[in-house]
Formats: structure tokens, C-alpha cells, sequence
């Protein structure tokens, strides 16, 4: 059992909990060593009783070491403890975006585009190392204080044509909110296009404060995302820019054929809008709705 105070690797004190998972427990702590704050990841004494939960964790551990990118959180050491494995990770000083769209409602399309290239730009550097995320919701994206985000929790992500992934490509994994409908269906075991649609659904959840479908039960909500019209974030945020309900529709788009192929085309469509003025007077901050500042 980790214990406040207690020392990991002779290097790491743990200072304080951070949260408390279904496989894992997350605690600050402060590395002697380098001097600064991380945030260790403990697989829980339970999660050890099956293989499959031990070699995601390890798998988690390899994946994210080989990242190196400002918009992903990084990871910075591994191994055993009391009996248990764990991770380190960098300390983010921020908040989740769940977290903040819980306190802010929503974000303005201005803000959303300015999240939503720091993301791109992250799978974009994610896919062209063969790894797929498979995770990707607003619970693993944090926002720090300057605006900038990164995104982590690579625990059931996957390396492609790789036997480091078990039986993964064969298992529905992820979030039910964010499923890509081949998921649920069981065609694929991810895809760099099923990420696509978790970019989609949280671009659209940005915008409005929530996902398009959402429930108590996951494979209810996972069998909308097959049979169910994606709702129109328009109708919700009328004076939306039409182009990013465009950009929506296309990322999240059921059949395969017409949903943006690559990252980077559904980037450079949301940089498009960015750069739109006339689109983009909408997106103003808040501030500047509220006492009629300039955006500029």
C-alpha cells in the first residue's frame, strides 16, 4: 500500500494523491534527484492478478518513453515497487479539460480551433510512430495556465503490426462516448481514422460543453455512434461558423471512405478556419464579449 511520505527508488517522496482509477492510483511526488515534481502511476495490487493488465501497463510505459512532443505528457521512468508496478510521469500543472468545460460550460470556437491544433499537431507525431491512442477523450487531455494542452493515459494504445499488442487489435477498447462505430461493430481494433472520430466527438463536446451521445449505460451509448445521426453542433450553438460543422460531420463520419483519412487533412481544415476572420467573430474570449474588447 503507497503511503504518503513513503520514498520509491530510493529518489521519488510521495507528497500528495492526485486521483484514484479502476486499475491504477496516481500520486505526486517529488523527484530528489532532478529536483522537481512528477506524478507517479501505481497499478493497483488487483490489476496484477491478470497478465493482460500488467502488459498494457508495461506497454504504456514503452510507448509513451518513445514520445517526444510539447503537446504530450512525458514519461520519465519505470519500474517495481512493494510489490507493485509503476510510472512515472511529468507533473502537468493544469486541469483536465473535462474538469474545465465542468466549469466553464464551453469553449468559444476560437479557443476550441486553438486546442484542437495542439492536438492535431500531437497525433499527427502519435501516428507517424506506428501507435495508435485509442483513448483519446477530454479526461486525458490537460490545459495548462498559458493555453497550451497535452494529452496522455497511453494504457490501451497500440503499436501497429506489432506483437507487443496481445490480443488488443481483436477487444472493443475505449471510451463508449468516443467509440469510432467500426469499434463497436468489431471491424477494427483501432485505426488511425478511429482516432480521427475521438477528435471529432471532442471537438464537437469543446464547442458545446457536451459529447453528442451520452448516458448511464456504455453499450447503449456505444450502439448511438452505429445506428444514430450525430446531432449538429449548430443547433446547439446557432452562430457557429458553418465550416466547423463541416469539419465535425467529416471527422465523424461512419463510413470510413468519407472521413478525413489522416490527421493532418482535418488540421489543416481547422487551421483554415482558424485563419477565417469573418468565420471567427464568434470566437472571441470571453473577456471581449464581455466588455466589447477586441480579439486582435
Amino acid at each position: 500500500m503507497i503511503r504518503i511520505n513513503d520514498i520509491v527508488s530510493e529518489r521519488y517522496k510521495i507528497v500528495a494523491t492526485i486521483g484514484k482509477g479502476g486499475m491504477s492510483n496516481v500520486y505526486e511526488a517529488r523527484d530528489f534527484i532532478l529536483k522537481r515534481n512528477v506524478a507517479i502511476k501505481f497499478l493497483k495490487p488487483e490489476a496484477l492478478k491478470k497478465v493482460d493488465n500488467i502488459i498494457r501497463f508495461q506497454n504504456e510505459a514503452r510507448f509513451s518513453s518513445a514520445l517526444n512532443h510539447p503537446n504530450i505528457v512525458k514519461i520519465y521512468d519505470y519500474g517495481e515497487y512493494d510489490k507493485t508496478l509503476f510510472i512515472v510521469n511529468e507533473f502537468v500543472k493544469g486541469q483536465t479539460l473535462r474538469d474545465s468545460l465542468d466549469f466553464k460550460g464551453a469553449y468559444t470556437i476560437n479557443e476550441a480551433c486553438s486546442i484542437m491544433l495542439q492536438l492535431c499537431d500531437s497525433l499527427i507525431y502519435i501516428h507517424s510512430k506506428k501507435i495508435i491512442h485509442r483513448d483519446i477523450k477530454s479526461s486525458n487531455v490537460y490545459i495548462l495556465p498559458d493555453g497550451s494542452v497535452k494529452i496522455g493515459d497511453f494504457g490501451i494504445s497500440i503499436l501497429l503490426d506489432s506483437n507487443l499488442n496481445i490480443n488488443e487489435n481483436k477487444k472493443i477498447a475505449g471510451t463508449a462516448q468516443y467509440l469510432a462505430p467500426e469499434l463497436v461493430t468489431g471491424k477494427a481494433g483501432g485505426s488511425y481514422q478511429s482516432d480521427i472520430y475521438a477528435l471529432g466527438i471532442l471537438f464537437f463536446e469543446l464547442i458545446t460543453g457536451n459529447v453528442p451521445f451520452d448516458g448511464d449505460n456504455p453499450n447503449d451509448i456505444a450502439i448511438k455512434h452505429v445506428k444514430e445521426v450525430m446531432p449538429s453542433p449548430l443547433k446547439i450553438i446557432p452562430s457557429l461558423p458553418k465550416e466547423a460543422e463541416k469539419i465535425f460531420f467529416k471527422a465523424v463520419d461512419k463510413d470510413l471512405r468519407v472521413r478525413y483519412k489522416t490527421v493532418k487533412q482535418m488540421r489543416d481544415d481547422i487551421l483554415n478556419l482558424y485563419k477565417n476572420k469573418k468565420a471567427m467573430k464568434q470566437g472571441r474570449s470571453l473577456l471581449a464579449r464581455i466588455f466589447g474588447l477586441s480579439s486582435n
